[in-house]
């Protein structure tokens, strides 16, 4: 026996000023760096937390404290971060956003990092 379920969620996202105006401000917020030195990388935004995306949904534990939780990944056709807050959402954890512009859009806006 096999059943169909139809999924109809939707990913709220933030752009670079709202995440910007977040990070500048005393919002209780988890920033959520799903790359680590994947592919070479070096660099995340300044006051994220990595935790690789292959290991957000078994460390969701660590995120529940927060009143939000902001998952990020390398650009914006980078699909990893998509999925780990589907992921999030799908096990009812609320307040999950997508910063889409990722790692590659803050670096060219020459916004604060810092090496992983």
């Amino acid at each position: 026996m096999s059943y169909k379920i139809d999924l109809n969620y939707s990913l709220e996202c933030i752009n670079k000023k709202e995440l910007l105006d977040k990070i500048n401000s005393d919002a209780n917020f988890v920033l959520v760096d799903t790359i680590g030195t994947y592919d070479g990388n070096r660099f995340r935004i300044k006051g994220a937390t990595t935790i690789p995306y292959k290991e957000v949904i078994n460390r969701r534990n660590e995120l529940m404290s927060f009143d939000e939780i902001i998952i990020y990944c390398k650009h914006k056709d980078c699909v990893a971060s998509k999925k780990v807050a589907l992921g999030l959402k799908l096990l009812n954890i609320p307040n999950v956003k997508v910063y889409e512009g990722g790692i590659d859009e803050w670096t060219a806006s020459d916004l604060p990092l810092e090496e992983v």
